[in-house]
């Protein structure tokens, strides 16, 4: 009977009629409207753009549900841009997004929630998610015939309400928020006169004169709004997966802190590939006791006083400072470096689970050149101090996302493309029975094979979730036209929210434990998988809008040569070399008959200087990098005498400024890892954060296959968008291990411009 339930409430919401005040429970049998006479919403010209605080998941559906809505009665949309802030603040590159959207508006925004410091003009609706949301209805509406009103104060509510949101966009109703405040709410629909209402959940909520349609369950809901995408787009082409659970914070219940100082004095040098020390040793090493019960390991490394030599003074020499922590087994529990955080500064991090004991804490610092590719020499010279700073935090539950607080963008990604969400607790890989499978473990599956096994079974239930939900799609008759279509999927969530699965066998010689990967979401490569992440949820929330506002961020080309038509190939020294001669130079001259306008940049102008100096990576529309990589950099010169000053690691690149949104694409090792590491010391995130749209990399070792021709074709001469150009080669090219590693950062449904294209919608259902 669901179909028929869903029949009714279109004609019930899009049709407006009025009916008499009652309470409709859309899991009986019938629902009959005795009385007809329309009455439709009516939204006023409000600001520019939106911009909610991070404080609370509820903001994120309200400012949704003010910045995306369609008019069901005339075929047309509505968008404004979304951003997220923190502690009162945009981010400079939010600021450099909205510098160039506002050049043709009236350059204010709508600030919702928690006041912002900001140079623009703004309109404040400050307080509580529910006062803010009926503050917010009449600020946007002058008249709702129906209203959303979801729950706030119960236990399944915000999960509930992340499902129901894109209903109240697609159907352009308000959303009112359920917290005890009856006579509150009574109010607003009197201003709104409203007539009809859709409670979200178990809420025991009666309205004067309004008739009260509830949407108690997930399947009810989701039903629902299947049946809405249906009336008002014909087709669904969009599926976003989020956990609910990244907005709540690790729960810490003790904690302990220790800091220490200590001094390295060290020279060392490095002939025919072996280290020599002359004086003293360039490694420290320490034991830290870690008690029983599940803790989050946090350690700071800075070098607080940088050696005074002559090697100090030749620029750009910094000193490079590294961190390994091992378990009491001699095992690695993690590492990391300062070519991975900032210069001289580096932190670590890992969970442990009853895993108690002293650990080792190895710390190396390195001052000085290192080259040679086949044949490594270098010299060091270091004399300096450094601080190590250690908090031990125990934890009730070994709950603790990566990247905190992603599902609140999800309902206005998922409204803006036409689509639906899926959002459950459960796919979360720290979850409460993860301390049991992880009883010993001093790290995770990224470290540790042995949890390989259960982070699949997390898998593989997120997809049969997914399953369900193209069954409920089948049900509407919309499941063929969505595998037909782009059928896009987007993740958006880091990987302990919603992990990637470990495929085997482990890479050999690589503390990196199995081949993590996202394509079993893909059901075969039927459906066009993306994952949205990057170093926060505020630099998501800007991807995403940079994503919905590209052809007016980017502005059409004038010049032949303008960024819309270069195409950067930059290959590495030490085999590299191969992939530029057979990929890059022929593919390179191809593509000038697509209006491309390409430039290679070999072994004598590959280092950071000169691309810096030339814009090869921060001018270019397309960036294509072929040579050797890790999660925190990717080092293109190596043949010279030292290859430290010309990498581009994160401590450098995470500074840079893509006035434009490119595309990152990468035949390299390593550079998407992301599980195990924080989001703010991964390269591929750091490109993201820095201002692309799009990232392509392996979350581990590549092939000496590893080209991306067919991808680079989807894009160029097919149109497609970044997601179905990474299916439609996933489904040709299945050589491992590249086929297993390569993943998409970014939203499966970005199509860049190409001078034979253009631009496209980018996805969305109707053109605004």
């Amino acid at each position: 009977m669901r179909k028929t339930f869903a029949f009714y409430l279109i004609i019930l919401i899009i049709i407006s009629y009025t009916i008499h005040a009652e309470n409709i429970n859309m899991e009986e049998d019938t629902i009959c409207p005795e009385e007809l006479s329309h009455l439709g919403s009516i939204r006023k010209l409000i600001e520019d753009a939106i911009i909610i605080p991070d404080s609370n998941p509820f903001f994120g559906i309200i400012g949704a549900n003010i910045a995306c809505w369609y008019y069901p009665d005339n075929n047309s949309t509505g968008l404004l841009p979304f951003l997220v802030q923190h502690d009162k603040k945009l981010t400079d590159h939010q600021e450099i997004f909205l510098d160039r959207y506002l050049e043709t508006k009236n350059k204010t925004l709508l600030v919702l929630g928690e006041q912002l410091h900001t140079k623009y003009n703004t309109t404040e609706i400050l307080g509580s998610p529910p006062s803010v949301a009926m503050t917010a209805a009449t600020h946007v509406f002058t008249q709702a015939s129906t209203v959303l009103i979801i729950p706030y104060d119960t236990e399944d509510a915000y999960r509930l309400s992340l499902i129901a949101s894109p209903l109240a966009s697609y159907l352009n109703i308000p959303i009112l928020i359920y917290d005890n405040n009856q006579m509150e709410l009574q109010n607003v629909c009197n201003i709104l006169n409203t007539i009809n209402a859709f409670v979200i959940g178990d809420i025991q909520l009666t309205l004067p004169n309004i008739t009260i349609t509830v949407l108690e369950t997930e399947d009810v809901i989701q039903n629902v709004v299947i049946a809405t995408i249906k009336e008002q787009f014909k087709e669904i082409n969009y599926i976003t997966l989020a956990n609910p659970s990244d907005t709540i914070p690790s729960y810490i219940i003790d904690s302990n802190e220790t800091t220490f100082i200590d001094h390295i004095t060290n020279i060392k040098l490095t002939l025919l590939g072996k280290e020599i020390d002359i004086k003293g040793t360039g490694i420290k090493q320490y034991n830290i006791s870690i008690p029983n019960k599940v803790n989050r390991v946090q350690i700071h490394g800075n070098i607080s006083r940088k050696s005074r030599s002559l090697l100090d003074k030749i620029n750009p020499i910094v000193p490079i400072i590294y961190m390994y922590l091992y378990d009491p087994q001699d095992n690695i529990a993690a590492y990391s470096n300062s070519l991975a955080y900032d210069i001289g500064e580096t932190y670590l991090e890992t969970l442990t689970c009853n895993a108690s004991g002293n650990y080792t804490l190895v710390v190396k610092i390195y001052n000085g050149i290192k080259g040679g590719y086949f044949i490594q020499r270098g010299l060091s010279i270091v004399n300096t101090d450094f601080e190590i700073f250690i908090n031990i935090s125990t934890l009730e539950k070994p709950h603790m996302p990566l990247i905190p607080k992603l599902s609140m963008t999800a309902p206005y990604l998922t409204s803006a493309h036409g689509g639906m969400i899926i959002a459950n607790p459960d796919f979360g890989l720290t979850s409460d029975n993860y301390t049991i499978v992880a009883n010993g473990s001093g790290t995770g599956p990224w470290y540790n094979e042995k949890l390989h096994n259960f982070t699949n079974q997390k898998v593989n239930y997120t997809i049969g979730q997914l399953k369900n939900t193209l069954s409920l799609l089948s049900n509407h008759n919309m499941l063929n036209s969505y595998l037909d279509g782009p059928a896009w999927l987007a993740i958006l969530a880091g990987t302990n929210m919603v992990p990637m699965y470990y495929y085997s066998p482990s890479q050999q010689g690589l503390p990196e434990r199995g081949l993590p990967s996202d394509n079993p979401y893909s059901l075969d490569w039927n459906l066009s998988v993306g994952r949205i992440i990057g170093w926060n949820v505020q630099d998501v929330s800007l991807l995403i809008s940079r994503t919905f506002f590209y052809q007016g961020i980017c502005g059409q080309p004038t010049e032949p040569r303008d960024w819309h038509n270069r195409f950067s190939f930059i290959f590495g020294e030490g085999f590299g070399e191969t992939g530029g001669l057979f990929h890059q130079i022929p593919y390179a001259y191809e593509i000038r008959q697509y209006g491309f306008k390409p430039r290679v940049y070999g072994d004598l102008r590959n280092s950071r200087q000169i691309t810096t100096l030339l814009n090869a990576y921060t001018g270019s529309n397309y960036i294509e990098y072929l040579g050797h990589g890790d999660w925190f950099w990717f080092t293109p010169s190596l043949y010279g005498l030292d290859y430290y000053s010309k990498a581009i690691d994160i401590a450098h690149a995470k500074n840079w400024v893509y006035t434009k949104p490119s595309i990152f694409l990468t035949s390299a090792c390593l550079m998407g890892r992301i599980d195990g590491i924080p989001p703010q010391m991964n390269i591929g995130l750091t490109m993201l954060h820095a201002g692309c749209n799009c990232f392509i990399g392996a979350t581990r070792e590549t092939g000496s296959e590893a080209g991306l021709t067919i991808f680079e074709n989807h894009l160029i001469v097919d149109d497609y968008s970044v997601g179905e150009a990474l299916r439609g080669e996933k489904r040709v090219d299945k050589e491992p291990p590249t086929y297993y590693v390569r993943v998409l950062y970014g939203d499966p449904a970005f199509n860049p411009y190409e001078p034979n294209n253009g631009f496209s919608d980018q996805g969305r259902p109707l053109q605004t």
